[in-house]
């Protein structure tokens, strides 16, 4: 339902929604999840983790969504919105190889 340009979704809508971006972004469900973790926390140990997945998470999100764009994109697009960590060239290699790796 939509009231105002402003869209009202049910709960049922909602938890749909979540479940098909949480598909999206980790196809291989909760054990995924944990893979990608371990395996950005182990390349990148002095990183923190938390804003490594947010990273990963909004990459993977840029380049799976609607209007999925190549890494190069996808790495100016979330640099717009990211905050939480200092994105580096090593950084950037890691992510890529992991994304590559979980595609």
């Amino acid at each position: 339902m939509s009231l105002f340009g402003l869209e009202f979704k049910s709960r049922e809508e909602r938890e749909r929604d979540e479940r098909d971006y949480l598909y999206r972004i980790f196809p291989g469900g909760d054990e995924q999840k944990k893979a990608v973790e371990k395996e950005l926390a182990s390349k990148l140990p002095w990183v923190e983790i938390r804003g490594l997945m947010l990273y990963y998470i909004l990459m993977r999100d840029a380049m799976t969504g609607r209007d999925g764009v190549g890494f190069e994109d996808a790495v100016a697009k979330v640099s717009k919105r990211q905050r939480m960590i200092k994105v580096t060239p090593e950084i950037l290699k890691v992510v890529r190889a992991v994304l590559d790796e979980n595609g």
